[in-house]
């Protein structure tokens, strides 16, 4: 019985073609080729194709515009960060070697000696150098006063120091030892002329 069974159902086709429309079949595939063919046809179809593409034309376009500017933009801001990086560097440069200037160094120097007369040298010295600067800023004199008569129409701030700082320059020099110079007057006296410096950017 069994083994009967099994010997119908491996004798049983997979389909029985009584069930199996081939006209529909074909009719259906005629149905959507001619419908297709009816769509493609149509000018109102490739009308709305046509709108489609130059709307989907016009985001790609602007969409290429907008990355342009934004490429241009990103370049125009790289080269303003490199030319601020650059300027920067060259004013922290400016400022090592102001502030590392080897004839004001010299001239600290001397002040913080243990001798009266470096101390005395150390005036003279800072004075010479207020006189060179002051030549190169392009004031005429022949004299540090005449020079710093000139500066006084410059507006600088520290252009009192700088006098202060020459008259008793000009002391020294004349009076020799017998003005009287103390180590703290002598700092003094080259504090002003330090503040003249730094407001020329000297040192």
């Amino acid at each position: 019985m069994e083994q009967t069974v099994i010997q119908t159902t491996l004798n049983k086709p997979l389909f029985d073609p009584n069930y199996l429309n081939i006209e529909y079949v074909f009719s259906k595939i005629i149905e959507y080729t001619k419908s297709l063919t009816d769509l493609l046809s149509d000018p109102n179809t490739w009308s709305t194709l046509g709108v489609i593409s130059a709307v989907l034309s016009i985001i790609i376009i602007a969409i290429i515009i907008f990355s342009l500017i934004r490429l241009i933009e990103i370049q125009i801001y790289d080269k303003e960060e490199i030319d601020h990086e650059i300027h920067s560097a060259a004013l922290r440069e400016k400022e090592r070697n102001r502030n590392a200037n080897p004839r004001w160094h010299y001239i600290q120097t001397l002040s913080e000696s243990p001798n009266e007369s470096d101390w005395r040298v150390s005036i003279i010295e800072a004075d010479s150098m207020m006189e060179e600067v002051l030549k190169a800023n392009g004031l005429s004199g022949s004299t540090a006063s005449e020079l710093l008569e000139g500066a006084k129409e410059s507006g600088y701030r520290s252009i009192q120091d700088a006098w202060s700082a020459h008259l008793i320059r000009n002391k020294i020099a004349h009076e020799g030892s017998d003005y009287p110079l103390s180590q703290v007057e002598g700092r003094r006296v080259i504090k002003m002329y330090q503040n003249f410096f730094e407001e020329l950017r000297v040192i």
